[in-house]
């Protein structure tokens, strides 16, 4: 059985200080997203450690991943074949695909067919865009069955165990054909660091790098801003008890009620 991660490259948006995203503002371009590394999202890293502790019960499963976008997404994939992924793809594209789902689900379809994928791992939304389309589209691209706010994976005889827990509530899903998972990851999960001997190995591995065709978009971006929310306080300058009174007679209380 195979199992296809497909992530997304982003820039590492934690490298930019306050003065950047005010240079940033100000040209209304938003920062330079070449010049920040590209690393998996938060979502992503907890899909690729649920696939490994997946095939840690079956070593029979073949990890491969997939992603779209230029060269800076290479030290992503070659951390995955540290890890074991037997497979990992590059699609490059030039292009700003951050609007652009319905291109990004028809090229991650062909993937997963190429590989006979039984299971397509997604994040839930990568920390540009934000659209939350891909996994869906995909899914009806491909005529499988797609699961949200997965947390948990295991191989459960020919077929998987999904895990799924929301605001709501927490269900357990036997998988007995092909599907797309759309992981949330919550700080639960962290993806597994390689030993140094394994990285050395995988600077050696052989990444598949294929050429996309234009992706044609109706969607263009013109300007970013950032949004700043800023939160008013009050200081209750008085001592500890009377301090602690005055808190619970004017602003908790009332929060109590039915």
């Amino acid at each position: 059985m195979n199992i296809l991660l497909a992530f997304k490259a982003e820039p590492d948006l934690s490298m930019l200080s306050e003065t950047d995203w005010q240079a940033s503002a100000r040209s209304g371009t938003g920062p330079g997203r070449t010049l920040m590394r590209a690393v998996m999202g938060n979502d992503e890293q907890g899909a690729a450690e649920l696939m490994l502790l997946a095939r840690e019960t079956n070593p029979a499963l073949e990890l491969s991943a997939v992603t779209i976008g230029d060269e800076r997404a290479l030290p992503g994939l070659r951390n995955l074949a540290a890890l074991g992924f037997s497979r990992q793809t590059l699609l490059l594209s030039p292009d700003d695909l951050r609007f652009s789902s319905t291109f990004v689900a028809e090229q991650l379809a062909t993937q997963a067919r190429e590989n006979t994928a039984q299971l397509v791992l997604l994040g839930s939304q990568s920390s540009e865009g934000q659209n939350g389309q891909t996994a869906w589209l995909l899914a009806e691209m491909l005529g499988w069955p797609c699961l949200s706010s997965v947390r948990g994976l295991r191989v459960d005889g020919d077929g998987f165990t999904v895990e799924c827990e929301d605001q709501h509530q927490r269900s357990l899903w036997h998988i007995d054909r092909p599907a797309v998972l759309r992981v949330s990851n919550r700080g639960q999960m962290a993806l597994r660091v390689p030993g140094m001997r394994a990285r050395l190995a995988a600077a050696k591995a052989d990444i598949e790098q294929r050429q996309c065709d234009a992706a044609v978009s109706s969607i263009s971006c013109l300007r970013l801003e950032r949004h700043i929310a800023r939160r008013s306080g009050i200081i209750i300058n008085e001592p500890a008890k009377q301090a602690a009174q005055r808190l619970w007679n004017d602003y908790l209380a009332q929060r109590m009620q039915p």
